[in-house]
């Protein structure tokens, strides 16, 4: 059987959630964690594996994944974006970076973050993880 609804509740998703990322309605999300019909489409099992981190086989109940328990979780982190949010810094210099950045229209701030994804792809970063935290706006 597959491992969609164990997948699901070990990372605190409901179905709800998970059924509007996929794309599909929650009676067939419900429908498929409980045995009564498997996905036809391919690419609802291709974005199982991406959403919980583990093989298509592993999802579906084919194959016992090594690296299931060390795969990694993101955190989600909701920000309502109509309500002011606090950030803990560290030093003036993170003070001048924020204020900074608060200046910039979103053109150039996106600029900012292509620059600081690139720097993070050099040699001198290799090895540097993403942040756990996937900050999702409401």
């Amino acid at each position: 059987m597959n491992k969609i609804k164990e997948l699901r509740k070990e990372d605190n998703i409901t179905v709800a959630e998970l059924a509007k990322e996929l794309g599909i309605s929650q009676s067939m999300l419900t429908n498929y964690e409980n045995g009564n019909g498997t996905p036809r489409d391919d690419s609802i099992w291709e974005k199982l594996s991406q959403i919980f981190g583990v093989s298509k086989s592993h999802v579906m109940g084919l194959t016992t994944d090594i690296d299931v328990v060390h795969r990694k979780k993101k955190f989600k982190a909701v920000i309502d974006m109509s309500e002011p949010i606090s950030i803990q810094v560290e030093n003036q210099t993170d003070i001048d970076i924020l204020t900074k950045l608060d200046l910039l229209d979103d053109e150039d701030t996106n600029k900012v973050l292509d620059f600081i994804n690139n720097l993070l792809t050099t040699k001198k970063y290799e090895g540097i993880e993403d942040s756990p935290i996937e900050y999702v706006t409401k």
